[in-house]
């Protein structure tokens, strides 16, 4: 079945209207002399033949079909429908960022019917959040059979092999996935996480607190040794230095602890349980 289909208003109900009924289908209403729908029409073929046929895009030229354009109220061009389970779900009018369009694609696929996905995923997600790490890790692994190109998926898993000290395994996932999946926002931030583990830039952290027992209120040292736990996996010891300077001086150095968590929250997610607890530290330090 091909993922991208030009349909008239004669075949809408079939195969839009029914076929939305067990996959997701995108309807793009454009016209030959529209300037804009030349930009759009593209990025909507690429982003649903990406998704390897878990949605479809059905393309209507307004000006050959005007019956349906009619019926659904068509103002200007090009407007996009998304339709799941028969139903006319989401839609926009006019050019939109390739990021926007994605994420409108995502959210009709997680809502098709019979979609187990998004909910085993939060399954997965919640075993992660309560620190079972080899657990979520199977989770995730038996989850990437279901979905195997789902950056969700793909970032749980390599979170899992991160807390678990696994740097390799992380690495040649890594490695092994396609160049659009690499690129996808959840990867990046992971990836950045690997890359910033094992960092040489900083001093033993063993060296650095033999410095700061010397000289406990040099901020300098403090921050170097949160960035040395940091680039050694050890979180939460890293966060309690980048928390402990924060209280103490919040505007140091521009306020490079406060910047440091942030980006580290960032980078790990919501999820991760050293963020949680630290999330709530530094809003009670924020706000007393």
């Amino acid at each position: 079945m091909p993922n991208v289909i030009d349909i008239n208003q004669d075949q809408f109900v079939e195969e839009v209207v029914e076929k939305s009924k067990t996959i997701p289908v995108i309807v793009d209403f454009w016209a030959p002399w529209c300037g804009p729908c030349k930009q759009l029409t593209p990025i909507l073929e690429k982003l649903v033949n990406k998704k390897n046929g878990k949605v479809i895009l059905a393309k209507v030229n307004v000006d050959e079909n005007q019956g349906i354009s009619g019926q659904l109220n068509i103002q200007s061009i090009p407007t996009v429908y998304g339709f799941v389970d028969g139903k006319p779900v989401d839609a926009f009018q006019g050019a939109q960022p390739e990021s926007k369009i994605e994420i409108m694609i995502d959210k009709l696929i997680e809502s098709a019917p019979g979609n187990e996905v998004p909910k085993l995923l939060k399954e997965a997600d919640l075993l992660f959040k309560d620190q079972k790490f080899e657990e979520a890790q199977k989770f995730y692994e038996s989850l990437i059979g279901m979905d195997p190109g789902n950056p969700k998926i793909i970032s749980g898993l390599l979170r899992c092999l991160v807390q678990l000290k696994k740097y390799d395994d992380a690495n040649d996932i890594i490695e092994s996935l396609d160049e659009e999946v690499v690129k996808a926002e959840e990867i990046i931030k992971i990836k950045k996480l690997i890359d910033n583990i094992g960092d040489g830039s900083f001093e033993n952290f063993d060296d650095l607190k033999s410095k700061l027992d010397g000289d406990p209120e040099n901020k300098e040292i403090r921050f170097n040794l949160a960035n040395s736990y940091l680039a050694a996996n050890e979180t939460k010891l890293g966060f309690d230095e980048l928390l402990f300077l924060f209280d103490k001086d919040p505007k140091w150095n521009d306020e490079a602890a406060k910047k440091k968590i942030l980006e580290y929250f960032d980078i790990l997610g919501l999820n991760d349980p050293n963020v949680i607890d630290a999330r709530k530290k530094l809003s009670s330090m924020m706000f007393k």
